[in-house]
């Protein structure tokens, strides 16, 4: 995993090494969004697309942003990368080093829950778009984030399934144009009505049986 030196007002945190999460996005990565409004099959309706679509650009109906795998240039801080993090919503992989987060004697997963990132259900459950944290990397995390310091709690979770997404949202213009409506909006896999003017940028799951735990 690359290391850098982060700027940090505290001397002891400026002379560590600073991990670049698995799932922060590089500059290098990014790629420019050109959408538009067209019939696609095998949907056979109108919705947002790419000029040069590719079966693999949906993901249960909706269409997915690309996103080079490269890790080049400058770490983008305020933005995952779009694969990793589906990548590691799906196969519970922590979102600092990229391994399992699931605990091997407990078959649990370690979770970082900020108000921010988490929409309670009820009293164990609810919707977070963070990936899960590994023991291992939960205190530099804590030690590292400005959001984690704010407000963060840990919790381990029984089941994490795939429920939805934060999407870029679109409305058809002239010529079949995209007009830009709306950024990180929760859309369900069960909404079918709203995929087709979707861009999604996260997966967002529902944790079950969740347990407030000590700091690892």
């Amino acid at each position: 995993m690359t290391t850098l030196q982060r700027p940090s007002s505290s001397a002891a945190e400026s002379l560590a090494p600073l991990r670049v999460p698995y799932v922060i996005a590089w500059s290098g990565e990014a790629i420019e969004h050109r959408l538009l409004f067209a019939k696609q099959h095998p949907f056979g309706d109108i919705r947002l697309t790419y000029p040069d679509p590719r079966p693999s650009d949906w993901v249960g109906g909706i269409l997915r942003g690309r996103i080079r795998q490269n890790r080049r240039g400058q770490p983008l801080w305020r933005m995952l990368n779009v694969r990793r993090q589906w990548l590691a919503m799906l196969r519970g992989l922590c979102q600092v080093c990229g391994k399992t987060g699931r605990d091997p004697r407990t078959g649990r997963m370690w979770w970082v829950i900020t108000e921010t990132a988490f929409r309670a259900m009820s009293q164990d459950s609810g919707l977070t778009n963070a990936p899960p944290t590994c023991p291992a990397c939960i205190p530099e995390s804590l030690a590292y984030c400005p959001q984690l310091r704010k407000s963060s709690a840990v919790y381990t979770a029984a089941s994490a399934e795939p429920v939805g997404v934060l999407a870029d949202t679109f409305t058809p213009g002239a010529g079949g144009t995209a007009i830009h409506t709306g950024h990180n909006i929760y859309v369900g896999f069960d909404e079918f009505a709203r995929h087709a003017s979707c861009l999604a940028l996260q997966m967002v799951v529902r944790l079950d049986g969740m347990c407030l735990e000590p700091i690892p």
